[in-house]
């Protein structure tokens, strides 16, 4: 009965539909009108200056800091033919933001890896019709090898940062999608539910691509103790997190809540089928939706890991 009642569990788990909360979608991206080729635009503590048409198109990466990070290969900051650069949606050093995949430190074999199932076609988000992972595999099939492991390298020097405050609440401010992630309107609330809802605090800064902007993240009350148990101790018939990731969660600590949430997704639905993928299967094919929530928020909560620490993880596997 216990063996029937776990299959049954599983099963559950597969039919579920897929929550949409994880993949917002454009919105109201881009003001009305045409940009002013004239306009200048600045930052904030840089010294750089761009024009309001240059976030208008992807032909470079925006780098407000360019001394904060090594000299990068042209495919980072530059388009070339029909790849655009690396650094418009990982920003120049790497870091992402919640649309998108943080590559800081992760080792360049993997980078090479995971871009190559893009290519491929056996790593896919679990939402057919999200846009920026549509916008990643048509990138990689375009993308060079020699590109892809110059980038790689590249990235892969970085140490990993965060700039996502884990929040848990009952209640938020209005959120709207919003440029594949949200923007609250402070003025008006709604209830959070079982779903991790996570946008720029300042809109601004996001939308002049800031590597400083910060985030925040809501998840529900409770989210983050149940999501350290999972990481902890695992579920029924699961590995803990902690058993291949360390206690220092080595390789996904501090990352975007939301990215987490949607690759334990990509993961259960078998979206993502890239190489070493089976065992990520095996232990998101336990979880439900909320426990997805709660790992997701545990994870995004943590402080971000080192490559020393990944390391020691890799060393341990």
């Amino acid at each position: 009965m216990i063996r029937l009642r776990a299959v049954a569990a599983l099963l559950m788990v597969a039919a579920a539909p897929l929550p949409q909360w994880p993949f917002p979608g454009p919105g109201n991206a881009n003001p009305p009108g045409h940009p002013d080729a004239a306009k200048i635009i600045r930052l904030a503590g840089s010294n750089v200056v761009f024009h309001e048409t240059d976030f208008r198109g992807m032909s470079h990466a925006v780098d407000w800091f360019p001394a904060s990070h090594p000299p990068a290969p042209d495919v980072v900051l530059r388009q070339r033919g029909d790849v655009y650069p690396c650094g418009y949606c990982h920003l120049p050093d790497g870091q992402g933001r919640p649309e998108n995949a943080r590559l800081q430190g992760l080792p360049a074999d993997y980078i090479i890896e995971q871009v190559t199932a893009f290519s491929s076609g056996v790593r896919r988000s679990a939402a057919a019709d999200y846009i920026p992972a549509q916008f990643m595999a048509m990138e990689a099939h375009a993308l060079s090898a020699g590109d892809l492991q110059k980038a790689a390298a590249y990235f892969s020097q970085f140490e990993p940062t965060s700039t996502t405050q884990v929040v848990e609440a009952a209640y938020i401010p209005q959120a709207v999608a919003w440029n594949f992630v949200y923007r609250f309107d402070p003025s008006r609330r709604e209830a959070l539910g079982y779903r991790i809802v996570e946008g720029p605090v300042d809109p601004g800064r996001f939308e002049l691509r800031d590597p400083g902007t910060p985030y925040i993240a809501y998840v529900p009350v409770g989210a983050i103790a149940r999501g350290q148990a999972i990481a902890e101790k695992g579920v029924p018939g699961g590995p803990a997190c902690e058993s291949c990731h360390g206690k220092a969660l080595a390789g996904i600590a501090g990352a975007s809540p939301s990215f987490v949430a949607r690759q334990l997704m990509g993961f259960r639905a078998k979206t993502r089928n890239d190489a070493g993928a089976a065992p990520m299967q095996a232990v998101a094919a336990g979880l439900n939706d909320a426990q997805i929530v709660d790992v997701a928020a545990y994870v995004g909560s943590r402080p971000a890991w080192t490559r020393a620490e990944l390391a020691a993880a890799m060393s341990v596997k």
